[in-house]
């Protein structure tokens, strides 16, 4: 990042304090609950760690609102928790929860699927295997 883009991303990032909507905040992303399952990011190849990275890094610089304006390759998707062939250890604060999110990794590597609280996606799984819901 140039040193005005920096400084214009720091900004954004400290205006986000006084904000009263999620969709002008900047997304926080947790790995709370992803280590409970045989499709956690511990147990991904490395290539699937950077490409995590490499999407977390992406979507940091924007607010959900802008993030929620991407075309759903780029950004997001909720699709019903029902449509899902296998949801294993779901963890007990989203159990209820009638949609679950997808993003996408980029090359077809796989998608980050878990739940959005706030302005923070929690990532559950990673199905690097393409077979919990179809598609």
């Amino acid at each position: 990042m140039g040193n005005s883009k920096k400084a214009i991303f720091f900004q954004n990032h400290k205006d986000q304090e006084v904000t009263s909507s999620t969709n002008d905040m900047f997304p926080k992303f947790s790995f709370e609950f992803c280590f409970d399952s045989k499709r956690g990011i511990h147990k991904s190849t490395n290539k699937t760690k950077q490409a995590v990275i490499n999407k977390l890094v992406y979507l940091s610089q924007m607010t959900w609102q802008e993030i929620k304006d991407l075309s759903h390759e780029n950004g997001f998707e909720k699709i019903k928790t029902s449509d899902f062939n296998h949801l294993p250890n779901v963890p007990a604060k989203f159990i209820d929860d009638e949609k679950t999110v997808i993003f996408r990794l980029p090359s077809k590597i796989g998608r980050l699927i878990g739940y959005i609280e706030e302005d923070t996606f929690f990532v559950v799984w990673i199905d690097t295997k393409f077979d919990m819901y179809s598609h």
